[in-house]
């Protein structure tokens, strides 16, 4: 039995599908296994450190992204840091000590001249040496 009207119905409700299913973008890691119980926090700069003697910057004032609290003092030490954006972009620190909002790195990968205010970074409970997927 043909209904009257039931295949205009039916081919726009397809298309309607068809083009909700085309417009659909997938996003992920490309295989890259990320274990779920790895801390990871975003953050981004608000201050410089005061330089040492020399003028380098070892240190520096953030605020956490997508977060209301501030980091526990010295939750952070032994972490990887990495900048996400600005001129150190890709290069890894290690945390020495933090406190709420200061973040102090090791002097083993060198000062952090060249960070500024804005940059972006994110902080992993790795240690800094650990081979990258």
């Amino acid at each position: 039995m043909n209904f009257p009207g039931t295949i205009p119905r039916v081919r726009s409700t397809l298309l309607a599908v068809s083009l909700f299913c085309s417009s659909l973008a997938l996003a992920g890691h490309d295989n890259v296994a990320v274990d779920p119980a790895l801390k990871r926090y975003a953050g981004q700069i608000t201050a410089l450190g005061e330089a040492d003697a020399k003028g380098d910057i070892y240190s520096f004032r953030a605020k956490r992204i997508r977060a209301e609290t501030q980091f526990e003092r010295d939750e952070l030490r032994g972490w990887r840091l990495t900048f996400l954006a600005g001129q150190r972009f890709a290069n890894v620190f290690e945390v020495r000590s933090n406190t709420g909002d200061e973040i102090v790195v090791t002097s083993a990968k060198g000062p952090l001249n060249g960070i500024s205010v804005k940059d972006v970074f994110v902080l992993e409970n790795i240690p800094p040496d650990a081979a990258t997927p």
